[in-house]
């Protein structure tokens, strides 16, 4: 029987590295992304639409950036991981993220070995 695949949504302003995400997380046996989004409020009506396990955000972002939507995403997904995937190192506002409800902060810099490592690790912890 096929592990439960968790269902993610990539967000990120830049469309190769949106690209290169679902690629990557496609390879893995558990991890589905069921769509992408370009913005906060595109996250926000993307998650509310698709209902998402997993929402891999970014930070710096036109229209509505991360941090702004991060309460609307929580607000309408309660039992989603919300991780915060940024550029900007970890201590500038990982503390500000995990604060506004963010479940893990992950730097843009983490291999993605590393990457499906903390996501997976992120499904065992208790929600």
């Amino acid at each position: 029987m096929a592990a439960q695949r968790d269902r993610v949504l990539v967000v990120d302003d830049a469309a190769n590295l949106r690209e290169l995400l679902t690629l990557l997380l496609e390879i893995e046996d558990d991890f589905e992304v069921v769509g992408t989004a370009s913005d906060g409020r595109q996250a926000i009506e993307a998650a509310v639409s698709l209902q998402p396990d997993v929402i891999l955000l970014d930070l710096a972002m036109p229209v509505m950036d991360g941090l702004q939507a991060l309460p609307a995403l929580r607000e309408h997904l309660p039992q989603a991981r919300i991780v915060i995937f940024s550029g900007f190192e970890h201590q500038a506002l990982a503390e500000e993220a995990l604060q506004a409800g963010a479940d893990a902060y992950i730097e843009k810099g983490t291999s993605v070995t590393q990457l499906v490592t903390e996501l997976r690790e992120l499904r065992r912890r208790p929600a």
